[in-house]
């Protein structure tokens, strides 16, 4: 199952994007926010450990970054 999400969160817009990236190792944290009054619960990457690809390649992802294409490096 895929997880889609486009939601407000501490007043800022919060929506997945491409690219989907695979690893064998990482540490997920629950997220608590807040969709149309109720509490809800989402999976958050905390922490990357092993081999990470996408396309095929190692990666090195970033937990945050202010661009998309800063995500992750070849």
């Amino acid at each position: 199952m895929s997880l889609k999400i486009e939601q407000r969160i501490i007043g800022n817009q919060i929506t997945e994007f491409e690219p989907r990236i695979y690893s064998t190792g990482v540490h997920l944290i629950p997220m608590k926010v807040e969709l149309n009054g109720k509490e809800k619960f989402i999976w958050v990457a905390d922490e990357f450990e092993d081999d990470t690809f996408i396309n095929g390649k190692n990666i090195s992802p970033k937990i945050i970054s202010e661009k998309i294409e800063e995500m992750f490096v070849e």
